[in-house]
């Protein structure tokens, strides 16, 4: 089979799978689409389109150059600081030229832990560390209050790990902070990124949807039970609907990604508060410490498989600050490193032209053509 022809079968794949995507079909698709390999992404809806139209204009550049800097500095955050870090000086980074001139917004490691910083972990993971963890962090997080984003800027979360080369990875996510939805993804992998912009279509399909947890905008966040007991009943009944036979807390902890990743730089306090303790109350949720570039994260984990192999779904909040920090999926025995931690960076842009396509877009070159 022709390089083409891969190419067109990964995108029928991709396409038919829009209507119900298995679990992890959607990032398969397009790591073939790039021709790259393929590995289990941290979270399944990161790389979602709103429409099967947005995978046939899915724009891969193959050997575009990254710029890293070893050291932290501005990460194409439009000079904020990431959430509860200060900002940092010096010159930003740029981004892949494109035509001779600099990439629209840069691309580059977040200022909170430089590449191939120290990561370690404590180990020990337990329920009752998970409980007394997320309590803390409750705690530390009172005082912190929702980000304000200026008029005409939109949402900017950019997750990274710690590795160069062929092992980097930064997802890059544009979203409407008012209608919470996504506006344009960039993701790129060693020298690969795959870039899509929503068209204006898509923006508006996306944004007449209920909001909930795919969609946690602020009058869904407010409308979220106060009472962290209440809260998990509540998020059990909504995964035994979603999700009818599966096990609803494993559920609620695999789309509770989106809903931390992409909404808590608006949290109130007090959804802080109840959003942490809901989640420590489910049984198999486990944590422990570690430590990034010297700095205390917490570690709170659930192994999704636990009589299966894979990796652990886990998250990292900021022992200090009490706010999430980002993600990571260890082996079983939870060890940490560069590689296998996504840091997030919180910050504002101005709002990305939506894409603009054709109907009708011109057949992938390789496609069988009928007489």
């Amino acid at each position: 089979m022709s390089t083409d022809d891969k190419d067109l079968l990964a995108l029928r794949e991709f396409r038919g799978a829009l209507d119900a995507p298995p679990e992890g079909v959607l990032v398969k698709g397009r790591y073939r689409l790039a021709g790259g390999e393929y590995r289990p992404p941290a979270r399944r809806r990161q790389w979602l389109l709103a429409t099967a139209g947005a995978a046939a204009a899915l724009a891969v550049v193959v050997g575009a150059a990254v710029a890293v800097k070893e050291a932290g500095g501005p990460a194409g955050d439009g000079g904020q600081a990431p959430a509860g870090r200060p900002a940092t000086s010096g010159a930003p980074t740029t981004g892949a030229p494109t035509n001779g001139k600099p990439a629209d917004i840069p691309v580059a490691i977040g200022t909170r832990a430089p590449l191939n910083a120290k990561v370690s972990g404590d180990g020990g993971a337990t329920h009752a560390k998970a409980v007394a963890a997320m309590d803390r962090l409750a705690d530390a997080g009172a005082s912190a209050q929702p980000m304000p984003v200026p008029a005409g800027q939109v949402l900017y979360v950019k997750t990274y790990n710690l590795t160069a080369g062929e092992q980097a990875y930064i997802h890059e996510l544009w979203m409407d902070p008012v209608t919470m939805v996504t506006l344009r993804v960039r993701r790129t992998d060693g020298t690969q990124t795959m870039d899509a912009p929503s068209t204006q279509a898509e923006i508006d399909q996306a944004a007449a949807t209920p909001a909930g947890m795919y969609r946690p905008t602020a009058q869904f966040l407010a409308g979220l039970p106060t009472d962290p007991g209440r809260l998990l009943t509540y998020w059990r009944q909504w995964a035994q609907t979603e999700y009818p036979g599966r096990p609803a807390d494993s559920m609620i902890w695999k789309d509770a990604f989106e809903l931390i990743d992409y909404s808590e730089p608006f949290w109130t306090p007090q959804q802080r508060a109840a959003i942490y303790k809901a989640l420590a109350k489910m049984p198999d949720v486990k944590a422990t410490t570690a430590k990034i570039d010297n700095r205390p994260y917490d570690l709170v984990c659930m192994d999704r498989e636990p009589n299966g192999g894979g990796t652990v779904d886990c998250w990292l909040f900021d022992s200090a600050t009490g706010r999430h920090a980002g993600s990571a999926w260890p082996s079983k025995n939870l060890a940490l490193n560069p590689g296998n931690v996504g840091l997030i960076d919180y910050g504002t842009q101005p709002r990305p032209a939506p894409a603009v396509r054709p109907s009708n877009p011109p057949k992938p070159s390789g496609s069988v053509r009928t007489k």
